[in-house]
């Protein structure tokens, strides 16, 4: 399938692959589930009427996904700052959270090293289009991740904790961390 050819690929496979393509597209959830219903219902009225999926996504389905994505894409929506604030955000919450479990302690310590992996982590996320996808990666390509990542993290730990930026206390994380947590129930309290 990485060459995106379509013959003898079920109806699963090819929404598999339109499915996957889109978030590497990066594609808001909502939309690629209605272009996966779309795609759904033409690929099984095709079926029905007795022709091949390539009758509906042509002979390469990468091409297709992306044209439909491309077309389907509102330009203005979720820019490059607000991507980089959400995930900086995210990260720094982690972080201080993390270093407060983990110390099991009231106050955590932000070093050099923990702002380089905020960076590296916010990075990762903003300019790398395709890591909602990686929920469909196999066992061996998610242990490679978790290695790097463990590797890089080791080195980080490695550059010193010292000096010492900031002192934070626990009452700040948790100030810190409340407005992503209360937008966050209140986005699942939507999907109600």
């Amino acid at each position: 399938m990485t060459t995106g050819m379509t013959t003898g690929l079920t109806t699963d496979r090819i929404l598999d692959h339109c499915r996957t393509e889109w978030m590497f597209q990066d594609l808001p959830e909502k939309d690629v589930d209605d272009m996966l219903a779309e795609l759904r219902d033409h690929l099984e009225d095709t079926a029905r009427a007795g022709k091949t999926p390539e009758a509906v996504v042509g002979e390469d389905i990468t091409a297709f996904a992306t044209a439909w994505a491309a077309a389907r894409r509102t330009p203005g929506r979720g820019g490059l700052p607000r991507r980089l604030a959400g995930h900086a955000y995210a990260g720094a919450a982690a972080l201080l959270a993390g270093g407060h479990l983990v110390g099991w302690t009231t106050r955590t310590e932000v070093v050099p090293a923990s702002v380089a992996a905020l960076v590296l982590f916010v990075a990762v996320m903003t300019f790398t289009p395709y890591w909602r996808a990686l929920f469909h990666w196999p066992l061996w390509r998610w242990i490679a991740l978790c290695t790097g990542f463990s590797g890089v993290l080791l080195g980080l730990f490695l550059a010193g904790g010292r000096p010492v930026l900031l002192h934070v206390p626990l009452w700040a994380t948790g100030l810190f961390v409340l407005p992503g947590a209360l937008s966050t129930a209140a986005s699942l309290a939507r999907r109600r």
